[in-house]
């Protein structure tokens, strides 16, 4: 009950399709695969390009080498240097500066060419109060880091602007580290604190951040630079776990950057500037490691002033990244799992795996259709769920629903041909091992005079050649859809119409014997050269109700037809072939397509009720001319006899004095003209064939 129930294709889909959706679902609530997922998911990131909104000052390579090509190491600047790019942005007007940098201390130094122009000053003095004037002046502007004159400058320059973004930080304590008030007086603070996930790589942020010794909640640096582009007090922002996914608009490297000291130098055109969101940031990784790996970013890592820019931009545009909730995983998995494993219980396994590769690539492409669309889709899971949908149904298949077939297959295999075994394997129920009744055509062969023939013969040679007959009228039978039944000795037997049914069987059994009959006419050439006996053939063929089924002991049995219609045909071979003279005998009738003549009628050996005998000449498309003469003649001759004209049916039969059977009832016909009794002759003009 249960096996039955199992091969139900429809419900074992279903069932198995539940089992793959409980297992993954285990991993998807325990983040099993969280890590491969993000891997994959990288893959996603390429339908983007940076905006020409936000452009990159950026303290690189060039800038950091020595004057007079660059500006020298970064970590060794005055605020001076960054006070006169600063201020070159500023008068380009931008719509919003960004500046990568926290300057929470005083200038702890004075740079050495502050010296040096003191020196100049001094020596350029005439007398030693001048100097010692220049020298007091020095130290009171100097002596103090809170009154740096460089911190200064720097200070005035970003009062000067509007709408300028500093960095600040949360530290490990929750505490907030800030610029210092001379310079953040007309600024406004943005979190550059970072997190990264389990491989490394930087992809959300936290849009806002509450500081409790400030008593005040604090926008990342991209937000803080995203409202006031916008001019806006609040932006709505979808959240994944209380963070914000950045969207990512390039390789490292791919928003618009201008070199630091080219600013300094007055070597770019301010105009550049106008109306644009301007960041400020290192990106010359040699000077310092402000460099992280991104969903975009596999072998070089990507600056993090470059990383602002990308936040910004998936705020200014709106291209805001959700993940897939857990819910909807289970979902989409529990769909391709119950509906391929269904559909895969059905097909090939060549369609089979043509339609899980194609389900497998639309998926890839939906990923990125929804990623466009702003959701990460699962990149693990509804792989997982269609590839063991594949191997779960053809387990399936293997050892419950397709068992019975492969039996069927294996039974059949060598009894007949590869396109009869193919539509038996994919329609195991047209097939009826246990027996029953049906309408079949049997045929059999067997080799004239065989026994005189290999008594003649060298045994390996005879042996040889009829091994190559068989294989040669095999090959024919099968070509003709036809059943192998068994081989005795020198016979060969067949038939038609089952194990599964075929309309035209009798057509098929007629055009399998006379291609039977012309291929042996040219293997009689091939023997002939070869020295080797020539082998003529008798054929019986008879269409009737047998009992079909697989019949022999428990531990062997065989695909085989019983019944009197399969002994007819073994007599037509034998008895009735040998009575006439003929070649292939038939109790059949006509047949539109074919040449046929009736031969008489008979009572064959060890049968009480007469039937017709037919010979089958050819095909009606290549029949001679004399062929047809010949069948004429006979059927006149066979219609004179039965009335019992026999001075007419002598004339017509011997007009062909080359045909057997003509001959044979000519010899009858002149028997019963002279008044003498023919032996087996009944007065209802019915012969009994006395020979088997």
């Amino acid at each position: 009950m249960v096996i039955k129930f199992l091969k139900n294709r429809v419900v074992a889909g279903i069932l198995v399709g539940l089992i793959i959706t409980f297992s993954l679902s285990i991993g998807i609530f325990t983040d099993s695969f969280a890590s491969l997922d993000r891997v994959f998911s990288n893959n996603l990131y390429s339908y983007n390009s940076p905006s020409d909104k936000i452009v990159i000052v950026a303290i690189d390579g060039k800038t950091t080498e020595n004057p007079p090509i660059g500006m020298g190491l970064f970590q060794k600047w005055t605020r001076d240097k960054y006070a006169v790019a600063i201020d070159k942005i500023i008068k380009g007007n931008p719509k919003v500066l960004g500046i990568d940098f926290i300057f929470n201390t005083s200038s702890d130094f004075v740079a050495k060419s502050v010296f040096n122009i003191l020196e100049n000053e001094i020596d350029s003095s005439d007398s030693n109060k001048d100097k010692l004037e220049l020298y007091q002046k020095f130290v009171q502007e100097y002596k103090s880091s809170l009154n740096d004159p460089l911190d200064n400058q720097l200070a005035a320059v970003l009062a000067s602007g509007k709408n300028i973004v500093l960095d600040a930080m949360i530290d490990g304590n929750g505490g907030i580290v800030k610029p210092l008030p001379k310079f953040s007086s007309n600024t406004t603070l943005g979190i550059v604190n970072v997190s990264f996930d389990d491989e490394g790589r930087l992809r959300s942020i936290k849009p806002r951040f509450f500081v409790e010794q400030d008593d005040a909640t604090y926008d990342h640096f991209a937000l803080a630079v995203a409202k006031k582009y916008l001019d806006q007090d609040d932006i709505n922002i979808p959240l994944d776990k209380e963070e914000m996914n950045a969207n990512f608009f390039g390789d490292p490297f791919s928003f618009p950057m201008f070199s630091f000291v080219d600013v300094v130098n007055g070597k770019i055109d301010q105009e550049i500037f106008k109306d644009k969101i301007v960041l400020v940031g290192t990106t010359d990784s040699a000077s310092v490691h402000d460099e992280y790996y991104t969903p975009k970013s596999n072998s070089t890592p990507m600056p993090g002033v470059e990383i602002l820019a990308n936040q910004i931009q998936t705020i200014l545009d709106g291209k805001f990244l959700v993940n897939q909730s857990k819910i909807s995983e289970v979902v989409v998995i529990t769909t391709l799992s119950i509906l391929l494993t269904v559909i895969f219980n059905y097909l090939s396994i060549t369609f089979s795996t043509l339609l899980a590769l194609a389900t497998l690539a639309l998926y890839y492409a939906s990923a990125h259709y929804f990623y466009r669309k702003g959701l990460i889709l699962n990149m693990v899971y509804p792989f997982l769920a269609i590839i063991l949908s594949y191997i779960g149904a053809f387990v399936y298949r293997y050892f419950v629903a397709d068992k019975d077939k492969r039996q069927i297959t294996s039974a059949f295999g060598h009894y007949v041909s590869k396109k009869l075994v193919d539509q038996i394997s994919e329609n195991p129920d047209m097939v009826k091992l246990g027996g029953e009744k049906r309408i079949v055509t049997v045929f059999f062969s067997d080799v004239k005079n065989s026994t005189t023939l290999s008594e003649q013969t060298e045994i390996s040679s005879w042996v040889s050649q009829m091994n190559e007959y068989f294989t040669v009228m095999e090959r024919i039978l099968q070509k003709y859809d036809g059943t192998i039944d068994k081989y005795e000795g020198d016979a060969m037997m067949g038939f038609w119409n089952a194990p599964i049914p075929q309309a035209n069987h009798q057509e098929l059994a007629y055009s399998c014997v006379l291609e039977m009959k012309s291929t042996l006419l040219s293997l009689h050439q091939k023997w002939q050269a070869e020295g080797k006996p020539l082998i003529d053939i008798r054929i019986g063929v008879n269409t009737g109700e047998a009992i079909v089924g697989n019949f022999g002991s428990v531990g062997r049995f065989d695909y085989t037809v019983m019944g009197d219609t399969v002994n007819v045909a073994s007599r037509l071979e034998s008895s009735a072939n040998k009575t006439y003279g003929t070649s292939v005998m038939t109790a059949g009738g006509s047949y539109q397509n074919f040449l046929i003549r009736e031969i008489d009628t008979v009572l064959l050996p060890g049968k009480n009720s007469p039937i017709n005998l037919y010979e089958l000449i050819s095909a009606k498309s290549t029949a001679t001319a004399e062929q047809q003469q010949m069948v004429s003649s006979y059927q006149n001759g066979l219609l004179a006899y039965r009335k019992k004209d026999f001075t007419t049916a002598i004339t017509e039969f011997s007009k062909t004095p080359n045909d057997p059977a003509s001959q044979t009832m000519l010899k009858r016909c002149e028997a019963l003209q002279k008044g003498q009794a023919v032996a087996g002759l009944g007065t209802d003009m019915v012969f009994r064939i006395a020979n088997k």
